[in-house]
């Protein structure tokens, strides 16, 4: 497909260069300058004339200065063939260099190798087109040589190494895409996506577990980028497989709140947590609260929703937050220690707690006009399976 382009690109501009010069010279020009050196050689003679008859010259001065005009007249005609043949030189010399000039590219683009990245760009597009379809493997056969084969003569690519790591590990070959990916960590150490992406590899390779490579890459990551979704899911797994419920809890609620809600990874993760919760058992105390909007108030399906719980009348910090949207209305969260504020206080160091539900008109957690709210009455965290409803049902 691009060298179609590139053909079509290269003749249409050939077009503009060409048609002029083929165009038949126009004569205008020159049969103009043949009248303007005769007009010029008249009034010449004529003055020569003037000055015969005033006596200002003898007849043998004036028969020179006349073969002298006539000569000069004749030399004027003669250069005019010889600019034009010179303009046809230089319009076959230009359309010359118009035709090697290409062929000379396309041949430095060959020799250079972007001919196979332009292979590799056609072969990507085809691949998401037929992702779904029978052709998939074979272009992604395609692909994975093709990339392969481009690092033997760029071994520190990172895009290829990347592209061909994540294919590897498509294919279920772990080793080989750990080992890919730590290539190219080796040569982008600061980049955290490429870190986390190597921590996962490295956990697969090692048979689900966290191998001194996994966790030395994960550690980086989060390092580079503490928010960083694929290694808080890795952090959450790690924990979860030591018994950590409450830091594997943290790290996927973090998760969480970084994606939409409906998506599959956002059900991954939900689930998850449940998981842990059931392994804490009632070693956490948590806040199971219902949330519901009243039917005579509207909003928007995408606005978001932050039900968080803060001391009864103490400070306005929350203890915990979970953000929803409208669209999850009614449903029921859950909050505890996990979904706690950084730095912050946590939900069971409360003796007493209210819980608010707030749709945001900005999108931020601080309250501001135009908000919609609910919130509970006092409720005391020394109760076992404490749980609350709330229907937002004014306007701030």
């Amino acid at each position: 497909m691009i060298w179609s382009i590139l053909a079509f690109l290269t003749l249409l501009a050939g077009l503009f260069v060409i048609y002029p010069l083929l165009r038949k010279a126009p004569r205008v020009q020159s049969e103009e300058g043949q009248q303007a050196n005769i007009v010029l050689f008249r009034e010449q003679l004529s003055e020569l004339d003037r000055q015969l008859a005033d006596g200002e010259m003898d007849e043998q001065q004036y028969r020179e200065l006349v073969a002298e005009q006539k000569r000069l007249l004749l030399a004027d005609e003669s250069d005019l063939p010889v600019m034009e043949s010179t303009r046809s030189r230089g319009a076959w010399l230009l359309m010359a260099g118009l035709l090697l000039v290409p062929l000379l590219a396309f041949s430095l683009y060959h020799q250079l190798g972007a001919s196979e990245d332009a292979l590799i760009s056609e072969l990507m597009e085809k691949r998401l087109v037929n992702r779904d379809s029978e052709a998939d493997a074979q272009i992604r056969q395609q692909l994975q040589q093709r990339i392969a084969g481009r690092l033997q003569n760029h071994p520190d690519n990172v895009y290829y190494l990347v592209m061909l790591a994540r294919m590897l590990l498509e294919d279920g070959e772990f080793l080989q895409s750990s080992a890919t990916y730590q290539r190219a960590v080796r040569i982008a150490p600061e980049d955290a996506d490429l870190q986390a992406e190597y921590a996962q590899a490295a956990y697969f390779a090692s048979g689900n577990r966290f191998s001194p490579e996994a966790d030395s890459a994960l550690e980086r990551a989060l390092a580079l980028d503490p928010n960083n979704l694929t290694a808080l899911g890795l952090k959450g797994i790690r924990a979860f497989e030591s018994g950590d419920y409450l830091v594997a809890i943290t790290s996927w609620q973090n998760a969480l709140q970084a994606i939409h809600p409906s998506t599959p990874q956002a059900e991954s993760l939900k689930a998850g947590i449940e998981r842990a919760r059931e392994q804490m058992g009632d070693s956490m105390p948590s806040l199971r609260v219902s949330v519901s909007l009243a039917p005579e108030l509207t909003a928007d399906s995408g606005q978001v929703i932050y039900v968080f719980a803060r001391e009864w009348q103490g400070s306005p910090m929350p203890l915990a937050v979970a953000r929803l949207q409208v669209a999850d209305l009614p449903t029921t969260v859950v909050l505890d220690d996990s979904m706690a504020m950084p730095n912050g206080k946590l939900l069971s160091s409360a003796d007493r707690v209210e819980v608010v539900a707030r749709i945001s008109s900005t999108g931020s957690v601080a309250p501001s006009a135009g908000d919609l709210e609910g919130a509970s009455e006092a409720l005391s965290m020394k109760k076992q399976g404490l749980a609350a409803t709330i229907v937002i049902d004014r306007k701030l």
